[in-house]
């Protein structure tokens, strides 16, 4: 018996070795291609499959090698590529089993590029076509959200043409009764929901208009449940997972102290990206809808959660994003951090009201958050008869800021003489002036040893009576020291990128005298942040930190406001008009704007220490 086993063990290895020793080179390059695709290391796949394409063009795998290779583009974000392969691939195997996840891939494709008409085209391909079952059905679906959130009337109109047929058409009776449920004609759209599966009870897209009626009920679902969304992208998830730690936190202390307006918390990691998002809360929504979702870190995925919460009438707060609008788009939405409107006027209004500052120069990032906060800042001071003389941009990942110093450093030069000259004759004009100022430059400030050095910083440029920069907090030790050494003697302000304890304390020989705002303020001083650590780390176990708090600051606001019983609806109305809430770390309420927190702090930095002016 002993000697049979010991046969068989040997069948099997030489079974393996002989399976191994078969395989063709092409079949390892290709196995070891869609390993590198399964671990996420796209741009190793995509070499692989390259690389089987030049010394293999016969291959057996083909096809799947050239879907794969778009796949590996697509992932790398490499669209055109990916685009280029998508097409060839069309050309050459319309036969092919593969040519429904080419037509899917081509549709993500173009989704991805905004090309939102052309990937509604690629899906209904599938629609229309024997394709896969589950890319039909999932097809079916992205064909539906992308018409409902990205497409006009009149792009609609155009694919009524492309698609003269009932199948076509009942999908747009679906998106326009959709529509007037979201537009608050309710009793409307749920009447023609109604009236299209009762007509057509086989259309093809019939179960998704079933699915919109059994949540006719929508924002009347009543749970006790909080949904913390987190993020997987690595540089963001210890903020999240601290966000969710806080809420955990609000949640048991609350059901101790005050077990009514208890609501359990529950967490979901979604992946980056605003289509991800969706599709991770979708089949939650449906099966065990939540009170409220709390929201993710990402600008992309707060816009379409934020419309999200629109169709399916769900309380979803946003505790980190700034983005001017994002609460426009849903009566739904929260947003806990004030956009960067708010914050560029709040700041401009202080430093011309409080200050007393008259001239201002302004640094900011050149990408919306930035442009809209300068914008804002630069209107405001207009309004309240201040002047900004110079707007200076950067770009991502900037580290150099001289050029940009140097255009402030020599406005201030400007602005001190132009002044001093107004005030002894009026009646020059500008040209005047700068002619006058080009002389006085090379001829006065500047003689002697330091005759054609314009940009010496041995001179201090005073013109400018506030430097408004805004940053994120990466950028601090790279402006901070620029900043110095360019000499402009100002007031320094900020946005609340600046609001890093440990680098302000290291820097802070550069930066004394900084005024910033910011939303959250946390006094570590006092004796309710000492008292709430402690109670804090005794059940969590660990030192909570600002995120922490914010994430006990929001999750505390909802449960403050709810009501045992209470619907998503009526928890909305609430919400919306709930007193002003003191928290921790941050305040919450709304006065400005509808569901936009308008709480901001000015804090000024001052011999290595925070304090509080507003």
């Amino acid at each position: 018996m002993q000697n049979k086993i010991f046969l068989l063990g040997w069948f099997v290895v030489l079974i393996f070795f002989w399976n191994v020793l078969a395989q063709t080179p092409d079949e390892e390059l290709f196995q070891k291609g869609v390993s590198y695709y399964e671990q996420e290391d796209y741009e190793k796949a995509q070499l692989t499959f390259l690389q089987i394409l030049r010394d293999y063009p016969a291959t057996k795998y083909l096809t799947a090698v050239k879907l794969m290779l778009g796949k590996s583009y697509y992932k790398l974000g490499d669209y055109r590529a990916a685009n280029i392969v998508c097409n060839n691939f069309k050309k050459k195997h319309y036969f092919s089993d593969y040519l429904d996840d080419i037509h899917f891939l081509q549709g993500q494709i173009y989704f991805r590029q905004k090309k939102y008409l052309h990937a509604v085209e690629e899906w209904l391909w599938l629609v229309y076509h024997d394709a896969d079952p589950r890319l039909k059905k999932k097809a079916g679906v992205y064909v539906y959200r992308t018409m409902l959130h990205y497409l006009d009337e009149g792009e609609i109109r155009k694919l009524q043409r492309s698609f003269p047929d009932d199948t076509f058409a009942g999908l747009v009776e679906i998106v326009q009764a959709e529509k007037l449920i979201n537009s608050g004609e309710r009793e409307e759209g749920f009447r023609r929901l109604e009236m299209f599966v009762e007509t057509r009870p086989h259309h093809f897209f019939v179960d998704l208009a079933r699915s919109l009626l059994s949540r006719k009920a929508g924002g009347q679902v009543s749970t006790r449940t909080l949904l913390v969304l987190k993020t997987n992208d690595p540089d963001l998830k210890p903020i999240s997972n601290h966000l969710a730690a806080g809420a955990m936190y609000a949640a048991y202390e609350i059901k101790k102290r005050f077990p009514e307006k208890a609501l359990a918390v529950d967490t979901l990691t979604v992946e980056t990206g605003a289509l991800p998002a969706v599709q991770a809360l979708m089949p939650l929504m449906e099966s065990h809808p939540p009170l409220a979702v709390i929201g993710p870190t990402g600008n992309d995925e707060n816009a379409a959660l934020a419309l999200y919460s629109r169709c399916e009438h769900f309380p979803f707060v946003s505790p980190f994003s700034s983005q001017t609008g994002l609460a426009q788009l849903s009566p739904f939405t929260f947003q806990i951090n004030p956009d960067a409107e708010m914050k560029g006027a709040f700041l401009a209004q202080y430093a011309v009201e409080d200050l007393g500052l008259k001239t201002f120069a302004i640094l900011a990032p050149a990408d919306n958050y930035g442009e809209t906060i300068a914008r804002s800042f630069q209107k405001t001071v207009e309004e309240k008869g201040g002047e900004v003389v110079e707007v200076q941009w950067y770009y991502e990942n900037a580290q150099d800021f001289t050029r940009q110093l140097k255009a402030i450093r020599k406005k201030g030069f400007y602005i001190a003489f132009r002044d001093s000259v107004r005030e002894a004759d009026s009646t020059l004009t500008d040209e005047q002036i700068q002619q006058k100022f080009k002389q006085y430059m090379t001829e006065v400030l500047f003689s002697s040893d330091l005759r054609g050095k314009v940009d010496s910083t041995q001179v201090p440029s005073t013109g400018i009576d506030g430097l408004f920069i805004a940053i994120y907090p990466e950028l601090i030790p790279f402006i901070s020291a620029q900043f110095v050494f360019h000499n402009i003697q100002t007031t320094l302000l900020g946005n609340e990128g600046w609001y890093d304890p440990e680098q302000l304390k290291q820097y802070q020989n550069y930066l004394n005298g900084l005024i910033f705002i910011t939303a959250g303020y946390l006094d570590r001083e006092s004796w309710n942040f000492r008292e709430f650590t402690s109670r804090f780390r005794e059940v969590m176990h660990e030192t909570p930190n600002r995120f922490d708090l914010l994430g006990y600051d929001v999750a505390k606001w909802l449960m403050e406001n709810y009501q045992a019983g209470m619907d998503r609806q009526a928890f909305r109305d609430k919400l919306e008009e709930a007193p002003a809430y003191h928290g921790v770390l941050e305040n919450i309420v709304f006065q400005k704007k509808p569901r936009v927190n308008s709480w901001l702090n000015v804090v000024k930095f001052q011999l290595g220490q925070f304090i509080k002016l507003k």
